[in-house]
């Protein structure tokens, strides 16, 4: 299986989080497919971005959670620099507002760093190479 993603996608990466979470991540022309490694959890994403002005980005992304058929969106509001990327997003469903994240993408030749923060009091990191 790992196999097969590797060999579709544009990007692969994995990210820690103090929460004690990990995940890979693999995306494809908008499409992100994220294993939890703890093997109990795989999220899908289709990103959609809208480029406000000559810096600012919307992305809305629609995200599902498999194992708890949960759907949620996370708008992401991102500010593009020459160097890095800083972003803020929302995470929420119909009756449910969920956490809120900070964070910085620094992009640096094939790769892509991420370090951030949200409102669970949780520090995420993310290494991302792009093909």
């Amino acid at each position: 299986m790992l196999l097969s993603h590797l060999s579709f996608s544009q990007a692969v990466g994995y990210e820690m989080r103090t929460n004690g979470k990990s995940y890979m991540a693999f995306a494809y022309k908008g499409f992100e497919l994220r294993h939890r490694t703890s093997l109990d959890e795989n999220r899908f994403t289709y990103r959609k971005n809208f480029k406000i002005d000559k810096r600012i980005v919307f992305s809305v992304p629609l995200h599902y959670k498999v194992e708890k058929s949960e759907p949620t969106l996370e708008p992401r509001l991102v500010y593009k620099s020459e160097k890095f990327n800083v972003w803020i997003q929302k995470e929420f469903w119909i009756d449910e507002r969920m956490n809120t994240a900070i964070a910085v993408d620094i992009p640096y030749k094939n790769y892509q760093w991420r370090i951030g923060w949200d409102d669970s009091n949780t520090f995420r990191w993310r290494l991302m190479y792009k093909f």
